[in-house]
């Protein structure tokens, strides 16, 4: 009896030493999440600063870097966001401002984001398959007028999900409302962006005729590539929680993920401007002038230096032997 009734006390002091280790451990894992957060955020805004100061006052803009500065905008805005909220957690400093309006400028920002990627996959593919007619009916000031819409759209998407779920909150309209606009996100926005990238590379890297794409097109898609990767996970998660199905740090890793992404767009404009002969080199404005080049003013340059020379007609009949791009021939 003295035995068995020692034994007992046992039992809650190790339930009780278990949870201290884990919430240890979950707060430790969540303290260098954010701390890795915070230090991408400042870099990723530098970064975009540095873009939106070349390309709003240095660099002769084109109808697609109208999109390229409104999304520099879109994640320096993300990444400020992100970095506040984070060093209000790290520090257990309150600045005033309710974590509602935190998320709902960071989704805000999140989502610009997105629709500018969708916009400029669209326009970027309807250009390369129908490049007279985008010539000769494209209005003026279609990106700027487009880029307005999407920002528009964005804010009046998450100023009523503000409203409704923080404001004066509506538990089932708020539920409908946030899952509505996941969906919009994931099941829209990205299979048109995922349609319409492939589209243009198959389009090119299929053609009978060389394309001369320019570092543009490289720029348009290594930035859709990793906002699939990276920043695409974010709407999964979100769509999922609200769905319920919740994941360990489901929400954490999905802003951390979205925070690289928008730290590394302005490396991926760097590294194709700047990669010339097999090395890295020239300043940064002349950097993201190359890589904002349309495939046109590429190909003056180019010609101009001596680095066009034997274009590739023997790539593109090689491309033509693969049955994939033989399907896709028939279908344009």
């Amino acid at each position: 009896m003295g035995s068995s009734s020692s034994a007992v006390p046992e039992v809650p002091w190790f339930q009780s030493t278990l949870k201290e280790i884990i919430e240890s451990l979950t707060n430790l894992v969540l303290k260098f999440m954010e701390s890795f957060c915070l230090l991408s955020s400042v870099c990723g805004m530098v970064g975009n600063g540095l873009v939106l100061w070349y390309l709003g006052f240095r660099i002769r803009r084109n109808h697609f870097t109208v999109y390229i500065l409104n999304l520099a905008a879109a994640d320096f805005g993300y990444l400020l966001c992100i970095a506040v909220e984070t060093v209000q957690y790290l520090m257990q400093f309150n600045v005033g401002v309710q974590f509602g309006i935190f998320l709902f400028l960071d989704l805000f920002m999140y989502g610009t984001g997105l629709y500018l990627l969708t916009a400029i996959s669209v326009e970027r593919c309807l250009s390369v398959l129908s490049p007279i007619w985008c010539r000769t009916h494209r209005p003026k000031r279609l990106s700027a007028v487009v880029s307005g819409l999407l920002w528009a759209l964005s804010l009046l998407l998450n100023t009523l999900g503000y409203v409704l779920c923080t404001v004066r909150p509506s538990p089932r309209v708020c539920q409908r409302l946030l899952i509505s606009i996941g969906a919009l996100d994931f099941l829209v926005c990205a299979p048109l962006m995922l349609f319409f990238s492939l589209t243009l590379f198959l389009r090119v890297k299929c053609s009978s005729q060389p394309f001369q794409t320019g570092r543009l097109f490289t720029v348009i898609m290594l930035t859709i590539l990793l906002f699939l990767i990276f920043a695409v996970p974010l709407s999964v998660l979100i769509l999922l929680d609200f769905l319920g199905h919740k994941f360990l740090y489901s929400p954490e890793i999905g802003f951390v993920l979205s925070c690289v992404n928008s730290t590394l767009n302005p490396v991926i404009y760097f590294l194709v401007g700047s990669y010339r002969d097999r090395k890295f080199r020239l300043t940064l404005r002349l950097a993201f002038q190359r890589a904002f080049q349309d495939s046109a003013d590429d190909r003056d340059e180019r010609e101009t230096t001596g680095e066009l020379r034997g274009t590739g007609e023997g790539s593109s009949h090689l491309a033509l032997s693969y049955p994939l791009c033989r399907y896709f021939r028939t279908l344009f």
